[in-house]
């Protein structure tokens, strides 16, 4: 299996539970079960901020990866794949 660096596990993983959380909520909004539906608009809108802050994070990493590669001439990847 291929080893991924920590910056996709951890934007996967952002992703992930940022829908977990907006599933259950919508779940829970539909059946009536929500007594605290500020506090779920606040942890879903977190959890989607925290998943953007880290799309823009990781295009950026990337980004300066590429351009750092074509101007010194520093290979994009290491042996590993990473």
């Amino acid at each position: 299996m291929k080893k991924h660096q920590f910056s996709k596990v951890w934007l996967v993983s952002c992703i992930v539970i940022s829908v977990i959380f907006t599933a259950a909520s919508y779940v829970l909004s539909a059946f009536d079960k929500n007594p605290v539906s500020e506090l779920s608009v606040a942890v879903v809108e977190t959890m989607w901020g925290t998943s953007g802050v880290s799309f823009i994070g990781y295009v950026l990493q990337n980004s300066v990866r590429a351009f750092t590669a074509s101007k010194f001439g520093i290979p994009k990847e290491d042996n590993n794949g990473n």
